[in-house]
């Protein structure tokens, strides 16, 4: 009989630690899906659904529900609820959950409707029965509360202490799997943040790439044709396409392809859409950009006019431009072949460039403009700069003239009509010498000239310029033989000199010296001194510079110029040096090899 009760005792305690491994290895099973499901799936609702299956599995109860603190941490938001799938909203203490969530205590029911917490709500609206209820909060590894896991109705008797434990364990796994996920989510979300980002810093440095190129062509071509090639070849390489031109717009609303790029860009350059056709006459009267991704489904589209240049577009996108005295439009044509049709994004691009299109369109106007007005006012700035030089030799002119009426002598008017004639003769060569000057032309007649008589015959004609304004002329002739060069440029730079210095001196008046001396290796050095208050500071370094002046009323700044370029012209050189009372202007004019001896008619 012993025995008996000893192999039944046996039998008990087998069939009890069998329970118990199944239910360890129920446990070991839930926790190892568990974790599996961590590595299979990103779906934050999938492996809640996983893990609520496990749950209700293990603790061999009708159903679970798992809820998860909202971003504030004031409601609980179930995220797997039984077999209905409907949403439970729970303020954090409200119901079973609510008070586990806020306290972070467990609780084991065996009645739920004997318990003051629980909400029959929810079994009224679905009309399920809740008997026994287990609720464990689920804490990260620092503690804090997630959310809570809460199943129902343990299919044989009560939730036990051993379901508490298995609950809690299986709740701490699911908080961190939960925890886990929602960071790798967060981090991928993150990092397709960043990329995004990237790509339109890329299509940000790259428009802004494309948009310097398209300055600095701005600002490097002299004529419109060449600007608007250039911009438009980086327009179609910015879009990536295949061709492209830019239309502008004629006085009689017809719009003529004034560049282009890609196809048969020459055939395309002789064409003429008639005012308000085709798909870029639309965009310039609306004022709009157009896609057309399909060209053939379009009536707009001139077909007349791909026939007559050989190229059939697929596809056109156009944005208008505008300035401020005319129209017209950037025109792409056809994406790269395997690349999506044109896009939003794309007219964007489009619209930026033709904006900056516009502008140098307009600031090439502008130029233009300002060129042809600076054109006139050198032009009226040389006239008066001729006119001006036409005074000496016409007031001298008129001086000997009225010598003439009143001379009886007839070797005296033999000499003053010369000197008439020199006169004239030299307002032709002023004529020629301003044209050459305004033309950039190198010319010199070298002659033999006799410095003794050309320089007295100077001197005189200075007296009668300079006549009534207080200023001595005084020459002192070192050298009086003769030298090479051209008399009458010679004749006009010392002219403008003196009347430089006239000038300088103003109403007091002073003295104007011209020194001829000579050199050892017989270039000719002519030094034109005066004793004025000297070239100011701020004009010294520009002094030959055209159009300089300073401080003289009507003055056109082309004598010193026209000075300069008549020394040069002699492959000579000159020199200023100036300080208050004295001003010298010396001039190097080199001479040939055996140009330099005295001559005895006047020595």
């Amino acid at each position: 009989m012993a025995r008996s009760e000893d192999a039944v005792s046996v039998e008990v305690r087998i069939a009890r630690l069998e329970r118990e491994l199944a239910r360890e290895q129920a446990k070991t099973k839930a926790l190892s899906d568990i974790s599996a499901a961590l590595g299979s799936t990103l779906d934050l609702d999938e492996l809640l659904a996983l893990v609520a299956s496990r749950i209700t599995e293990v603790i061999d109860a009708e159903r679970s529900t798992i809820y998860l603190l909202d971003d504030d941490g004031s409601h609980l938001v179930s995220r797997v609820a039984g077999q209905d799938r409907a949403e439970i909203r729970l303020t954090v203490g409200e119901g079973l959950a609510g008070w586990v969530a806020r306290s972070g205590e467990m609780l084991n029911i065996r009645d739920a409707y004997q318990d003051v917490r629980f909400d029959a709500e929810w079994d009224r609206r679905t009309g399920y029965r809740t008997r026994s209820t287990l609720c464990v909060p689920m804490k990260n590894r620092h503690g804090r509360t997630l959310g809570v896991v809460q199943v129902l109705n343990k299919r044989a008797g009560f939730f036990t202490p051993e379901d508490e434990q298995l609950l809690t364990a299986l709740a701490t796994q699911a908080a961190v799997s939960i925890e886990n996920g929602k960071l790798f989510i967060s981090v991928i979300n993150k990092n397709m943040e960043l990329l995004e980002i990237k790509e339109q810093l890329e299509r940000r440095v790259s428009e802004l790439d494309v948009l310097f190129e398209i300055a600095q062509v701005s600002a490097s071509a002299t004529e419109l044709d060449d600007l608007l090639e250039g911009v438009l070849a980086r327009a179609v390489h910015a879009i990536e396409a295949e061709a492209g031109a830019i239309l502008i717009e004629e006085p009689n609303g017809d719009l003529v392809f004034r560049s282009a790029v890609g196809g048969h860009p020459e055939r395309v350059k002789r064409q003429v859409i008639p005012r308000g056709s085709g798909i870029s006459g639309w965009v310039v009267r609306h004022g709009r950009a157009q896609v057309v991704n399909d060209v053939d489904e379009d009536d707009r589209h001139a077909r007349d006019i791909a026939d007559r240049v050989g190229y059939h577009p697929r596809s056109v996108l156009a944005v208008p431009l505008g300035w401020e005295d005319g129209v017209g439009a950037l025109e792409l044509l056809n994406k790269h072949e395997g690349q999506s049709p044109f896009s939003e994004e794309d007219v964007r691009t489009a619209t930026l460039i033709a904006n900056h299109i516009s502008t140098a369109i307009s600031l090439a106007g502008a130029r233009d403009r300002k060129g042809k007005q600076d054109r006139l006012s050198t032009i009226g700035q040389l006239l008066s700069s001729v006119l001006h030089d036409l005074k000496t030799p016409m007031t001298i002119i008129s001086g000997y003239v009225q010598l003439l009426a009143g001379e009886e002598d007839e070797a005296e008017r033999t000499r003053l009509s010369q000197s008439i004639l020199r006169q004239v003769e030299l307002i032709n060569a002023m004529t020629r010498e301003t044209i050459a000057f305004a033309r950039g032309d190198r010319s010199v007649w070298m002659r033999k000239v006799y410095l003794h008589r050309f320089f007295t015959e100077l001197k005189e004609q200075l007296e009668r310029e300079l006549e009534g304004r207080n200023v001595e002329i005084a020459l002192d002739l070192r050298d009086r033989g003769v030298a090479r060069f051209d008399q009458h440029k010679i004749q006009r730079a010392v002219h403008n000199l003196a009347r430089n210095a006239a000038e300088a001196l103003g109403e007091k008046g002073g003295r104007f010296e011209i020194v001829v001396d000579r050199q050892e290796d017989g270039a000719i050095v002519l030094s034109f001194k005066d004793d004025g208050p000297g070239v100011p500071e701020a004009i010294r370094q520009s002094l030959f510079d055209s159009f300089i002046t300073h401080g003289k009323q009507g003055g056109t700044g082309l004598g010193l110029a026209i000075v300069r370029k008549v020394v040069d012209d002699h492959e000579g050189t000159i020199r200023v040096e100036s300080r208050p009372g004295e001003t010298v202007f010396t001039i190097v004019l080199p001479q040939s090899p055996g140009e330099s001896g005295v001559h005895p008619a006047v020595a």
